[in-house]
């Protein structure tokens, strides 16, 4: 019974450091170069994007690989097991990063139906980051892009609460003031902590 008891620890005790090593390589990871390689290509044809030169390809792809390793390595110090960017990411992958946003952000839906509401935003912001930063990684967009805590407000919501200030010599239409109150208090809801909240 003692020897039963003992090697059941042992293994609980080996799948548990089994399972931090994973997350500890699943944060310093790596794609491999075939996996890099296939991504540039892949890329390089949706954008019809032809070099003069082998050279200049190879030069392209440098660039590539070292814009794509920088994406990576901001976005595991961020927090998040996934990569930055992928094609086709699946929907398990997506949720998993709307829950590790979710505990990174400290967010507290009010139902099942609000939460998934937002998680179809963060999933369809989640693919526009992916877009450009593939877009960055090739050289074709400037910068690269992250998530933050906005990630799950629309576009409209977002700018009621960053460009929530009124322009001087412009006066919004009783209508506007009154859009603006609503998304307001939507946001109300979703953004004010749970200890304010009526119970």
């Amino acid at each position: 019974m003692r020897t039963m008891a003992l090697l059941l620890l042992v293994s609980l005790l080996a799948a548990a450091a089994a399972a931090t090593s994973n997350t500890s390589d699943r944060v310093h990871k790596e794609r491999s170069e075939e996996q890099t390689r296939r991504i540039f290509l892949e890329w390089k044809a949706e954008l019809g994007k032809t070099y003069s030169s082998v050279a200049e390809e190879e030069r392209a792809y440098g660039m590539f690989k070292h814009r794509l390793r920088d994406i990576d390595q901001g976005w595991h110090e961020d927090g998040y097991s996934a990569w930055s960017w992928d094609r086709e990411r699946s929907e398990e992958e997506t949720r998993q990063i709307f829950v590790e946003w979710k505990a990174m952000n400290e967010k507290i839906y009010r139902s099942i139906d609000h939460e998934e509401h937002r998680y179809t935003i963060f999933k369809d912001a989640l693919r526009q980051v992916d877009w450009n930063n593939a877009g960055y990684a090739l050289g074709v967009d400037t910068n690269h892009q992250g998530i933050n805590g906005f990630t799950d407000l629309t576009k409209e919501e977002f700018n009621v609460i960053c460009s929530g200030f009124i322009l001087e010599g412009f006066e919004p239409s009783p209508g506007e003031l009154k859009r603006v109150a609503e998304i307001q208090e939507r946001l109300r809801l979703v953004y004010a902590p749970p200890s304010l909240w009526a119970h």
